[in-house]
């Protein structure tokens, strides 16, 4: 099959502000378009200009960056308006089986919908309106332009919230399909469960890591039996010195540390090695450490905030529930084994491989309908 797929963000701005990186290796939708290219697929990425790395780099498919304009109107953090698209997308009209686009509240999606609409496919992320000028630009868009302009397109919601709010919207919309977590091979799968926990985040306001910490110090007064334990907590960000200084505090240096940004291995190893995998986010879409945590074989602990805690209700992946606390982790410790075979069950549906042969096929079977 050949793929385009047209991403502008490839990954997310904190406040607005698009870091200059070496590499998009790193990005989930390199990783997603590097499984189509072990899969055989003939696959093309498309991306702002303003994702570029400072440096070239070779890429195993071809990569186009193209140019975003009007900045002032249209952020590139936001909204990315590159026009070239039309263009690349018109010059290839009959060399394309499937286009591959982010959101449906997009131009490219809009122009991919427009010149390619029975190859289109939208993997809807968004679950609400966007908040932006109290959410009129996105009224209009969903009400009026989705409505008129693609209603052809096949739409893949990336959870079940997706799926609830796309539906209002758009006639032609498939199954949840979630972003794709990558393995590494070496890894070892078979590890034994430590008494630990982690969380894995930025440190920064809306992730809560405060709260987590907050609620494992209860956990840890409450049941005396399981004052061994640890919570490990890797990411970094600018609360980190902030979050030290209430480790201290609350005198649990020896029981909450701060590993600070970690390479994907030796963080994989720590997620396997914990009895759980603790989130408490302000704000959310879908969290992929939260399904990295389950691909590794633990459990989570989270509020309903991310999408993905749907998901960990519906098959008993862990525990969802607003304002958990220490009875929870208790719940979690006890019932370990349980959470940990259901993880390792439903995990082979969310690799990266995974997800991309299942975008395939909802494309495929949703073609067969002559939609």
């Amino acid at each position: 099959m050949r793929i385009i797929v047209v991403n502008p963000i490839l990954f997310t701005p904190e406040k607005g502000v698009i870091p200059r990186v070496r590499t998009i290796k790193e990005t989930m939708m390199y990783d997603l378009c590097m499984a189509f290219h072990r899969a055989g697929h003939s696959v093309t990425l498309v991306a702002a200009a303003d994702y570029a790395p400072v440096e070239p780099e070779a890429y195993d498919f071809e990569v186009v960056f193209l140019k975003s304009v009007w900045h002032r109107v249209f952020q590139p953090a936001l909204l990315p308006f590159m026009p070239g698209v039309w263009r690349f997308l018109k010059n290839r009209r009959g060399q394309v089986d499937m286009v591959l686009a982010s959101e449906t509240f997009s131009f490219s999606s809009l122009i991919a919908s427009i010149i390619l609409p029975h190859q289109t496919v939208v993997w809807q992320e968004l679950g609400s309106h966007n908040r932006k000028m109290k959410e009129l630009p996105s009224r209009i868009w969903y009400n009026v332009i989705a409505r008129c302009f693609m209603r052809k397109v096949w739409v893949i919601p990336r959870s079940y919230v997706s799926q609830r709010f796309i539906r209002e919207y758009m006639p032609h919309v498939g199954e949840p399909v979630g972003h794709g977590v990558k393995v590494i091979p070496s890894v070892d799968m078979t590890v034994e469960k430590s008494p630990c926990f982690i969380t894995v985040g930025q440190l920064i306001p809306r992730k809560n890591i405060e709260s987590i910490i907050r609620k494992f110090d209860s956990f840890l007064s409450e049941y005396p039996q399981y004052a061994h334990y640890k919570l490990y907590i890797a990411g970094d960000g600018e609360l980190r010195g902030e979050l030290d200084q209430l480790v201290k505090s609350l005198n649990r240096a020896a029981q909450i540390i701060l590993l600070g940004k970690l390479p994907h291995e030796e963080l994989f190893s720590y997620i396997q090695k914990s009895k759980a995998s603790l989130f408490d986010s302000l704000r959310e879409l879908n969290m992929l450490a939260l399904m990295e945590s389950v691909v590794m074989g633990t459990p989570v602990v989270t509020n309903r905030v991310p999408f993905d805690s749907e998901v960990v209700e519906k098959k008993r992946l862990g525990i969802a529930r607003d304002h958990w606390g220490a009875k929870d982790l208790a719940e979690i410790l006890e019932k370990n084994e349980f959470y940990v075979n259901n993880c390792k069950q439903y995990a082979p549906l969310v690799t990266t491989d995974a997800v991309a042969q299942r975008i395939i096929d909802s494309f495929e079977n949703a073609s067969t309908r002559n939609r």
